[in-house]
């Protein structure tokens, strides 16, 4: 009777796992996102398993063969969740390789002395492993993932539990049920499928080489005289300098009067740099620190989601953010001063309560009514010449 009671639960267990990879395949298929498509298909394997020592238990197939073939099944399906949750925090190949250390020890325990305690231990590394790097990325991320830790953390201990001999295997089934039970409620929970996009967000704040002395001018005025290796020096400093106090550098680009190549020829430092060109026929993509280049359409509405992304962003993760306009005098000459300067006075107050600062290049001289130019000088809170 006790046999029939834990099949009927082992087998409950084993759906629960499987009913995992509809759900993460479709958040996959919405998001494009790898880390739901190695969890999904981690615990269709782990379910497969689940299955597979249910019909053991059940008809008592003592084979040899099954018993590896079942442990293969588990092997491939804690190996592909680790790797997801490496994926997760940009160490997919080094989780990968951690997790493919324990089936190689079981491997080599198994075939060769076998000391069952030592067997044991290494049994449950995968389930603790899982649930402390997930209370990690909890705690260090501070992630919305409550219920993928509990989760992971029972199915931990009843697995210890049940190793040492300390939970019996119906209790361990009950426990391991409930605990799916809350994994798959908080994969189900709406701020999960935006998991991969906040770490991502998070991971790219870097650590700062230098401590950051905020200047207090958010808005600034290079005055340049036209002469381009004095700019591109200028540039390079600049972005370099962001990048030790981990600063994010913007670089917005209009009609390509400038490009990454012409900072690549310096040897500037690209990791907290993002270039956005502002070009006619822009496709106006705004993910903005998800790639290092991206395209916006020439309209000052995609201009100003653009800066509403990064002010949001900024304020989020409390990053500091500097966007450089290169350069400001050609958004005038083509959408007029008067909306240039709506725009930017739209801003000046936003700006001044964030962590974002804006740098404009402009050319004083290509303007032929001084007293236009003049207006934006006055709404700077300071002006350079380089």
């Amino acid at each position: 009777m006790d046999t029939l009671i834990i099949t009927a639960l082992r087998f409950i267990n084993g759906v629960f796992t499987l009913a995992f990879f509809p759900n993460l395949y479709l958040i996959y298929r919405k998001t494009n996102k790898r880390f739901y498509l190695l969890w999904g298909i981690g615990f269709l394997f782990y379910g497969i398993n689940v299955i597979i020592r249910t019909s053991i238990l059940a008809f008592s197939l003592e084979s040899m063969n099954v018993e590896v073939f079942s442990f293969m099944f588990m092997v491939i399906g804690l190996t592909l969740i680790i790797t997801g949750i490496g994926d997760l925090i940009n160490k997919t190949r080094l989780l990968l390789l951690a997790s493919l250390s324990v089936p190689l020890a079981l491997a080599v325990l198994y075939f060769t002395t076998r000391p069952m305690l030592l067997g044991q231990v290494i049994a449950f590394i995968p389930y603790v492993f899982i649930a402390v790097s997930l209370l990690i990325i909890r705690v260090y991320f501070s992630a919305t993932i409550d219920f993928l830790v509990i989760g992971w953390i029972i199915i931990a201990l009843s697995n210890i539990g049940y190793g040492f001999g300390l939970i019996s295997p119906f209790y361990v089934e009950v426990y391991v049920i409930l605990a799916k039970a809350i994994l798959y409620y908080g994969s189900l929970y709406p701020r999960f499928s935006y998991l991969v996009d906040d770490l991502r967000r998070f991971l790219i704040s870097g650590v700062p080489t230098q401590y950051f002395d905020n200047p207090g001018e958010k808005f600034v005025l290079i005055n340049s005289t036209g002469k381009r290796s004095n700019e591109i020096r200028w540039l390079k400093n600049r972005i370099d300098d962001n990048s030790k106090k981990a600063i994010k550098t913007i670089m917005l680009t209009t009609y390509d009067l400038i490009s990454l190549n012409d900072l690549r020829a310096t040897d500037v430092d690209e990791e907290n740099l993002y270039v956005v060109r502002m070009v006619q026929g822009g496709k106006s993509a705004f993910d903005i620190f998800t790639k290092h280049l991206i395209v916006i359409n020439d309209d000052l509405n995609d201009l100003d989601i653009l800066f509403m992304d990064i002010l949001a962003f900024s304020s989020e993760r409390k990053i500091n953010c500097q966007i450089i306009l290169y350069n400001l005098s050609s958004l005038i000459h083509t959408h007029g001063w008067k909306r240039v300067y709506t725009f930017l006075l739209s801003k000046i107050s936003i700006l001044k309560s964030s962590s974002v600062y804006l740098y404009a290049i402009y050319y004083p001289k290509t303007h032929e009514v001084e007293s236009d130019i003049a207006k934006f000088e006055k709404l700077a809170d300071n002006v350079i010449e380089i």
